[in-house]
């Protein structure tokens, strides 16, 4: 991995385009994140994107698929994983006969690993780590999202705010995207820990 620089434009694409010219190589030989600090839009037409990029030989993705593979093993799991590679993310799919001690409390283990990969691997990688288990995720976002639509009912017809129990960060994620359909309603987070308590009312 080449030292971190920054450049700035008014697209994304442009950005990364100057960074492959400056670092002398191809488009998709860089890596990058968005420094979401400087980075400012103006409207629709006007806008500056910052990014911080660096070129990548290959060897992050080894080296992080290696890794799981350790960590699996001194876990003492029975597990199999498939990494598949999206627009601004990296699927991390397990699988195996242990898949359940990965869901088990709600899928603790899985947001645990998820929570350390991307401690450790998303800046290298350039890219938002998801760690996924026999459709875990999916089927929670269902549940969720049909959850808070139920909730969102119930608020409109008698007004009284609903307080869910402590979510973890994916879990009110799925809550607030949902609740901000409602031009009427709001969620709100409290709370110190890695879970929160997410308060849904009218605004």
């Amino acid at each position: 991995m080449s030292s971190k620089k920054e450049f700035s434009a008014s697209s994304l694409k442009d950005a990364i385009a100057q960074a492959a010219d400056a670092f002398n190589t191809s488009e998709d030989k860089i890596k990058y994140e968005i420094i979401t600090e400087k980075t400012r839009y103006f409207g629709h037409s006007q806008r500056e994107i910052y990014i911080r990029a660096w070129t990548s030989d290959g060897t992050e993705e080894s080296q992080f698929s290696t890794f799981i593979k350790k960590m699996i093993d001194a876990i003492g799991l029975e597990l199999e994983f498939h990494i598949t590679s999206g627009k601004g993310f990296v699927k991390v799919d397990f699988s195996g006969y242990d898949y359940r001690l990965m869901l088990y409390k709600n899928g603790n283990l899985l947001n645990a690993i998820q929570y350390l990969l991307n401690r450790l691997y998303s800046d290298e990688i350039g890219k938002k780590i998801y760690c996924e288990c026999e459709k875990f995720r999916k089927n929670r976002e269902t549940e969720l999202s049909t959850l808070a639509h139920r909730y969102a009912k119930e608020i409109r017809k008698n007004g009284k705010p609903i307080h869910l129990k402590e979510l973890n960060p994916f879990e009110r994620r799925i809550i607030h995207m949902t609740i901000n359909k409602y031009a009427d309603l709001e969620s709100v987070s409290t709370g110190e820990n890695f879970t929160k308590v997410i308060t849904i009312r009218k605004k």
